[in-house]
């Protein structure tokens, strides 16, 4: 709970500071698909495939430099072929990206993500939720392809930091996930 009173205060700084400063703010949505897997101690495993989507703000201190807050559902986990297992876990994610736009078409980001921990269920759909923690801390990296009337699409990556696993002995579970996306600046910079 810390951790998300802590993002909330970091982006109402953010936006104040980007208030102070900017050169423009655009408003969009997003959608896309998750590869995600887990990084799991001593146990192979293959990605499942996900859906993320949401909302993002856009923060411009110039032409070339921006913050861009998102507000993202994100379906992670991973198959564990061994156990017969497969893992779902959904998450409300915030990454909060400073985007970089060398060319009018093309921007890099990176930045930290928060995940707050909604459900975790198994293959038969019960809750497993118990067995994790219930927010993660990582790095999300990528670029985005700007195309006109506000159009974007894009390729992430978002490496988990956080061991999520709350079990009863030293296996770590770490999120790991291949995101591609779609997205619409409806209003504003883009």
């Amino acid at each position: 709970m810390k951790k998300v009173i802590l993002s909330a205060i970091f982006f109402c700084t953010v936006i104040a500071l980007s208030n102070a400063f900017a050169q423009g703010i655009g408003l969009g949505i997003k959608a896309g698909a998750n590869f995600a897997n887990q990084d799991i101690t001593d146990i192979s495993t293959n990605s499942r495939t996900g859906f993320n989507g949401g909302a993002y703000l856009l923060l411009a201190f110039s032409e070339k430099w921006a913050v861009q807050p998102e507000f993202l559902f994100s379906s992670q986990g991973s198959e564990i072929p061994d156990l017969n297992e497969i893992r779902q876990l959904d998450y409300f994610s915030i990454p909060v990206l400073l985007r970089w736009k060398p060319i009018s078409l093309l921007s890099f980001h990176a930045g930290p993500q928060f995940s707050s921990l909604l459900s975790a269920v198994d293959k038969s759909g019960d809750s497993i939720k118990e067995d994790f923690k219930k927010s993660d801390l990582g790095l999300a990296l990528g670029a985005s392809v700007h195309l006109p009337l506000g159009l974007n699409g894009g390729l992430r990556y978002v490496w988990g930091f956080t061991d999520v696993a709350d079990f009863q002995n030293d296996t770590e579970v770490k999120n790991r996930a291949i995101q591609v996306f779609v997205g619409w600046t409806m209003f504003g910079a883009n």
